[in-house]
């Protein structure tokens, strides 16, 4: 059946697949019903024609489920609304019913047919800026609405749909008709299986040499997002079979993906070397790691005199006295033009770094310091009394390109570099650092081998240790941390797959639970009361929840609306707090702590950076973002780049440090429950740390070491 109306409210609306629940004002009997289906992103006075059926949800009641729409021009009812809706910026409510009140029932085909007559005409508080942007946005809207549509219709939607819009305008149904693989590669959140299904719908074969070209260049590309920098020829076949939706036994069609595999590598579009497979730029970055290193390796030593006595100096004006392992780190950082130094929490790497950094001030060197996050690099600002960076901006990245100013014809001016949390630095990146620094250059790369690997591809950190030629020092003693801090001794035994026995001491607190519903309240009751009682802190700012997954009752999705709740408690009748702001579909207040989790290279923020909510524009939904050294302004289409983070995952949390951590294990986080994820989640926490597992969870994890494996081949290189 037909339903024809405008929109009065959108209760409901999910930005990544479109699910809509909305109230509409019937246009025949003028009643508002409930309405429920996928749209795009629409606005409060918006004129829609629905197909579909009524049906009644057991809990909400009758309600009209659409499966296909169309986008009327506003009926001169609902104009007015529409116009003060919010997507015209500058355009309230009052300014909307000046405009109505001039033009009528003619107002949208003035605004479609006539602008000059529109430009013309004096309208209470509208001037001729104010004119001129509304016009441009009603214009964008009204050429847009026909790709939007295709796109919805496609299931493409939300901010993917306006990427997309964004980047061809009103060439993108004619491209995406023309080659519906290119999003593959042009889009981010778009892979092989959304494009196939696309494809599939506006007639390509299936046996088409386009559609195989992609599958097989995607798996590849693909797979740099699971840590590898190759595939073996037949793990990239199987996968790309399976992406296919083919059987691998099926011999025709691996004949058929064989033979245009063998083509793409006669193209080099896909660089072998036996039978391991590269994408040609990360097979080149990795390349550039080895020779760059094998380069700094020859005449590795340098000649390096009286830094014995540099230092006994220095141990005497501090009242401290150096370890002889703290020592042969310092004098090999000292000594070689690159070298590794490894090692967990209190095993020292702070006071090597202290001591690396006096002598290269005695030496009248100019030293640069970075680390992969801005957390990571405020922590080692604060430590050593050198200014330090992100590993982005020292490389000095391009925000409209992406690329590194700093490279080979431009490289940094320092006679020191020393990289922190190098475990998290990728081949992508390792290569750009080393590209970028002369050779002349003492390079020191500080790290725990036993955190997690980078999120991008490679295990550069591991390789280089595996590399006898390169100097490196493992720390392995711990030393007393104060106040008799237990976590850095539980984390070294968890390292070597033992349970702490006690588990609880007076800063590591284990806590069992049975279910989900009972971990939430074991979480509330430690917001409450339970972590203040051991330590000082603001809850929303410095205590991090950790969790191994995003989905699932013990996900971060489900946490971080559970503890908005709790630490920024929204404005009822009989309750005091802030008001929420639904913007892309989820619900934001002033105070909410957020995090980055997309590089934005114009805004300078970078994946992981968290900060604070300060301002929440209504006419706008503008959002500014306060960080740690800046205010950060956000579109409401951009808002898909940052997420709640009051839980986080412990690969987010990779770089950073807190006062207070509490972290969750469950049973369904069964597949992630490894010993270096629970090794580097409890050695986030500075302070206290809780560790609320499941029957099971926390001992399965300590148990089990087998990580996933990474095909890399830098340590062949290097041998």
């Amino acid at each position: 059946m037909i339903l024809t109306g405008s929109i009065k409210t959108i209760t409901f609306h999910n930005p990544q697949n479109g699910f809509t629940v909305m109230r509409l004002t019937d246009a025949e009997t003028q009643k508002v019903v409930v309405v429920t289906g996928n749209f795009p992103e629409l606005s409060t006075g918006e004129s829609l024609k629905l197909t579909g059926d009524w049906g009644r949800h057991p809990k909400f009641g009758p309600q009209f489920v659409c499966t296909g729409f169309e986008i009327l021009a506003p009926e001169d009812s609902s104009i007015e609304s529409y116009l003060s809706s919010g997507l015209f910026p500058g355009i309230g409510p009052k300014t909307a019913a000046s405009i109505v009140a001039v033009f009528g029932d003619r107002t949208a085909d003035i605004l479609d047919n006539e602008p000059d007559t529109f430009r013309k005409t004096k309208i209470k508080g509208l001037t001729a800026k104010k004119a001129e942007l509304f016009l441009a946005r009603w214009q964008e809207n009204r050429h847009s609405r026909e790709t939007m549509l295709f796109l919805y219709q496609h299931d493409i939607t939300g901010s993917i749909a306006k990427k997309l819009w964004t980047k061809y305008g009103q060439d993108t149904i004619r491209r995406i008709k023309d080659n519906p693989y290119m999003l593959c590669e042009d889009v981010y959140g778009i892979g092989f299986v959304k494009a196939d299904e696309i494809a599939t719908k506006i007639g390509f074969p299936k046996d088409s040499p386009v559609r195989l070209e992609a599958a097989i260049l995607y798996t590849l590309q693909e797979s740099t997002s699971d840590g590898h920098v190759f595939l073996p020829k037949g793990a990239l076949l199987e996968r790309t079979a399976k992406n296919l939706r083919l059987t691998y036994e099926d011999e025709d069609a691996y004949n058929t993906i064989l033979e245009k595999f063998e083509e793409l590598c006669g193209r080099e579009r896909i660089k072998r070397v036996d039978d391991d497979c590269f994408y040609p730029p990360i097979f080149r970055a990795e390349q550039n790691i080895a020779d760059n290193i094998l380069l700094r390796l020859q005449g590795n030593r340098l000649p390096i005199d009286g830094f014995e006595n540099k230092l006994i100096d220095w141990e005497r004006e501090h009242k401290f006295a150096f370890d002889p392992i703290q020592r042969q780190a310092i004098s090999t950082a000292i000594s070689y033009k690159i070298s590794v130094i490894t090692g967990g929490p209190g095993t020292g790497k702070t006071t090597i770094l202290k001591g690396i950094l006096h002598l290269a001030r005695k030496m009248g060197e100019k030293i640069r310091l970075a680390a992969p996050t801005g957390r990571a690099a405020k922590r080692m600002s604060e430590c050593s009394g050198e200014d330090a960076c992100t590993i982005h901006r020292l490389l000095e990245v391009d925000p409209i390109t992406g690329k590194f100013n700093k490279d080979i014809g431009n490289q940094l001016e320092c006679d020191l570099l020393v990289i922190d949390e190098f475990s998290m630095v990728d081949t992508w990146l390792a290569a750009a650092i080393l590209e970028a620094t002369p050779l002349r250059t003492r390079i020191v790369f500080i790290g725990d081998a036993n955190q997690l690997p980078s999120v991008g591809p490679g295990n550069v950190l591991n390789d280089l240790l595996q590399c006898p030629q390169i100097p490196n020092i493992r720390l392995q003693h711990i030393f007393r941390q104060s106040g008799g801090n237990d976590i850095a001794d539980k984390a070294a035994k968890i390292n070597q797959g033992i349970t702490p026995a006690p588990i609880d001491g007076p800063n590591f607190h284990f806590i069992p639970f049975e279910t989900p519903e009972q971990a939430r309240e074991i979480v509330r009751e430690l917001l409450a009361s339970g972590v203040r009682s051991k330590i000082n802190v603001d809850l929303k700012t410095e205590m991090q929840l950790l969790t191994p997954m995003r989905k699932g009752p013990l996900g971060t999705f489900e946490l971080n609306t559970f503890l908005q709740d709790i630490l920024n408690p929204e404005r009822t009748p009989t309750r005091a707090g802030v008001e929420r702001h639904r913007i892309a579909g989820v619900r934001w207040s002033e105070g909410d702590r957020v995090m980055q989790v997309r590089n934005n290279y114009d805004k300078n923020v970078f994946n992981g950076d968290t900060g604070i909510i300060y301002r929440i524009s209504k006419n706008t939904n503008k959002v500014t973002v306060f960080f740690e050294d800046k205010t950060v302004e956000y579109e409401s289409d951009e808002m898909d780049q940052l997420a709640l983070a009051y839980a986080c995952t412990i690969h987010k949390s990779q770089g950073s440090e807190y006062p207070a951590v509490i972290v969750v294990l469950d049973s369904s986080h069964y597949m992630m429950l490894q010993r270096n994820l629970i090794y580097t989640a409890i050695t986030r926490a500075k302070g206290h740390v809780w560790v609320l597992s499941a029957p099971g969870a926390f001992h399965q994890a300590v148990r089990n070491n087998r990580s996933t494996k990474r095909y890399t081949r830098l340590k062949e290189r290097l041998g």
